[in-house]
């Protein structure tokens, strides 16, 4: 569904300028989630915006499947020619608009008739389980309420790739825990192709069918979570992992669970 082709981001006219995205090549196979792991100014975040057509790569080729899942070059289509929707970390939901009316808005943006939105905006919130929570605003919902909404939004308008910014890093643990199992069991269900970036381990290997470690713009290492966590490739890569290890028992209990 989604190709890197030898991508690299530079930021500023100067070709001495430093790359945020150094010649990275991966794939997001359809129907699957890759998360995109590694610290703060890894790269991470930058690539997740070239998907979206939010940043234009420097150098390299982005593919994606069309409609008839045919591969196309994407790499110079702006983002609202691509079929992604993209989660942020914030949410960005209108304060001003009640629950309904923020799902929907997108579908209003593109011509959808005022009651195909609604109906459509329904659906999306029982999917995410908000069914009764229309007429609320984004200030009477709870942190986990309000990325459901976030997440319903990005889902209503049916798109190929569904992209997620560091979405659960604003909630405490506990929440964060429920929403990541939430996020897995709605990717799987709906089969849904999934780009997903954080700076946690944990909620990497709790969602991935593939991860990327990034490492100042290149990639340190790929696989399966199995592979990333008992078969670390680099220096980088074990001591990145060796700052979970209080966490390790977590770990264990997901990876028993997976086999």
């Amino acid at each position: 569904m989604i190709e890197f082709k030898n991508v690299s981001k530079r930021y500023g006219e100067s070709k001495t300028a430093a790359l945020a995205v150094d010649g990275i090549s991966f794939t997001v196979p359809t129907g699957t989630l890759t998360t995109l792991l590694g610290p703060s100014g890894c790269g991470k975040t930058t690539t997740l915006r070239m998907i979206a057509g939010l940043e234009s790569p420097t150098s390299g080729e982005i593919w994606m499947a069309d409609k008839k899942g045919l591969p196309e070059n994407v790499t110079h289509r702006a983002a609202h020619e691509r079929n992604v929707s993209l989660v942020f970390q914030n949410y960005a939901l209108f304060p001003h608009m009640n629950v309904l009316a923020n799902v929907g808005y997108g579908l209003k943006m593109t011509g959808v008739s005022k009651s195909d939105a609604k109906s459509r905006a329904i659906e999306a919130l029982k999917n995410v389980g908000l069914v009764g929570f229309d007429d609320r605003l984004p200030s009477e919902l709870s942190g986990g309420q309000q990325q459901r909404v976030a997440l319903a939004r990005a889902l209503v308008l049916e798109p190929a790739v569904l992209l997620f910014d560091e979405p659960l890093s604003n909630l405490d643990a506990q929440l964060r825990r429920a929403m990541r199992e939430e996020i897995r069991n709605l990717q799987q269900r709906l089969k849904l192709t999934v780009a997903y970036v954080t700076h946690d381990l944990v909620e990497a290997l709790a969602v991935s069918d593939h991860i990327v470690v990034m490492d100042h713009g290149v990639i340190a290492q790929m696989g399966t979570p199995q592979e990333v966590f008992e078969q670390p490739k680099s220096d980088y890569v074990k001591n990145f992992l060796g700052e979970a290890a209080m966490l390790r028992d977590d770990i264990d209990r997901f990876l028993k669970w997976q086999k």
